[in-house]
């Protein structure tokens, strides 16, 4: 028995689903992630609470959350201090209205002083946003809450059918300086984490035909997606007649699904949709459950508000996120960047008093085009300032293949160096075929209803792939 023969057949045969589910998941996880079974438990309680046990454990989370932020926290116990107010003021998530609102700028900023001085830094996991907004930012988790995430998106898998064991696909955007397209398939991915990865951070004609090949050699039953990236496979499997991937179900995260996107989807690969909503600093924040009436919170971990701001179409707010988990660097009253009409609290069929968040505006990316007739993803060249802190803000506009305008909102100690670092950074993707401009500016607005273009191409240019017209 070949190591060969192992990888192609021990993976997907229905037993080994069983046993990585029942076996070596399990192990796996109580060697690594120790207090995850606790939360696990904790989580498939809460999920049936009815709306008042959700409203009390919220309330009592948030008010522990607060005073551990005011008593070990600097950033906190000024902002506290010059609001002329303490955490005993904050008696319920109605409250949290009096709380100023944390920006990214200020998380870029005040980082170190957000940290909480109780938190050994041996207990501290440090992590970075992808710059989904153009404005990456570093921050820290402690351990209990890696668990208790990880605990929190198995949870929101299983909504949409996908349980540890599963064999699924991945077709998402991975860092540009591993080999573009399909990756090699990895014994963790077959033996655990039971993933078949699709890297569509940059494309072309051949590497989807190889996308085609490979999912037709390993039948998986689930999709989870970038949501253009999936769009785009779509396009591409039905100008070519290709109706024979089927999934169960597909998953889609880190971008919108535009309209008659979801209806698309559905059509080509004949399984049901479910909306993700997730970030580097939360996890997972909302899902769709098997109803589909709107994306779930994930309201035993998070509170979610939608605060109507000035300059805002009527009727929509920006969306803030208050971690009730992370203890050391809790996000409170934090501005992610999107924009979402008011929650949805009526009683929803499928049991859960978490509330839905609906018509959710913000991450919206196009794929850029090399001359040699590749597509790179947004999504993946979001992380190209991730760990350079002189830069605050970053966007991309393409007008023609050959040429790419990076535009900048610098930070301290920008320099000709940094601009070289992102020149060099780009080029990976272009392949050296493109003409990168590298601007500074003051401040990116976001385009009319709160939408920010991270990437942003010419009407058409997007559509343009290996000479012919994806419509």
């Amino acid at each position: 028995m070949t190591r060969e023969w192992v990888l192609n057949h021990v993976p997907s045969h229905p037993v080994s689903s069983w046993v990585i589910r029942h076996g070596v998941y399990p192990f796996w996880l109580r060697r690594n992630h120790p207090y995850y079974f606790r939360y696990a438990r904790q989580f498939h309680k809460t999920q049936h609470f009815s709306a008042d046990e959700l409203h009390h454990w919220q309330s009592q989370r948030l008010r522990d959350q607060l005073l551990h932020a005011f008593r070990n926290i600097p950033f906190y116990r000024r902002r506290f201090e010059m609001a002329g107010m303490t955490p005993l003021d904050i008696q319920t998530p109605e409250d949290l209205k009096a709380v100023p609102v944390l920006t990214r700028g200020e998380l870029q900023k005040h980082g170190a002083e957000l940290l909480a001085g109780n938190v050994p830094p041996e207990q501290r996991v440090p992590q970075q946003t992808s710059g989904a907004m153009g404005m990456p930012v570093q921050f820290w988790v402690d351990a209990e809450r890696i668990d208790s995430r990880r605990a929190s998106l198995d949870r929101h898998n299983a909504w949409a059918g996908l349980r540890p064991g599963t064999w699924y696909a991945q077709l998402s955007g991975s860092p540009v300086d591993a080999a573009h397209g399909a990756q090699e398939i990895r014994w963790r991915d077959r033996f655990l984490d039971r993933r078949l990865t699709l890297n569509t951070s940059l494309i072309s004609d051949e590497d989807l035909a190889r996308f085609v090949q490979l999912l037709r050699r390993f039948r998986p039953r689930v999709l989870v997606a970038y949501a253009q990236s999936a769009v785009l496979f779509a396009r591409y499997c039905e100008q070519n007649g290709l109706r024979d991937l089927h999934f169960r179900s597909i998953i889609v995260t880190a971008e919108m699904l535009l309209p008659g996107q979801r209806a698309l989807l559905e059509e080509i690969f004949h399984g049901q949709v479910f909306n993700r909503y997730s970030s580097k600093e939360f996890s997972v924040i909302a899902s769709d459950c098997p109803e589909l009436t709107g994306m779930h919170l994930n309201a035993d971990a998070l509170i979610v508000e939608v605060d109507p701001s000035a300059g805002l179409a009527a009727g929509t707010g920006r969306v803030l996120v208050t971690d009730l988990l992370n203890r050391a660097m809790p996000l409170i009253r934090y501005e992610i960047g999107d924009v979402a009409s008011p929650l949805e609290t009526a009683a929803c069929p499928c049991g859960r008093a978490f509330p839905r968040i609906i018509n959710l505006r913000g991450r919206v990316t196009d794929f850029l085009v090399t001359p040699d007739h590749y597509r790179i993803s947004g999504v993946p060249l979001a992380s190209i300032a991730a760990d350079l802190p002189q830069v605050r803000q970053v966007q991309l506009l393409q007008s023609e293949p050959a040429r790419v305008q990076l535009r900048v909102v610098p930070g301290e100690q920008y320099s000709m160096a940094t601009v070289a670092e992102l020149r060099r950074r780009l080029d990976v993707y272009f392949r050296g075929k493109a003409e990168i401009t590298v601007v500074t500016v003051e401040r990116i607005q976001p385009r009319r209803l709160g939408k920010f273009r991270l990437t942003q191409s010419s009407a058409g240019l997007s559509d343009l792939f290996a000479g012919q017209r994806i419509a």
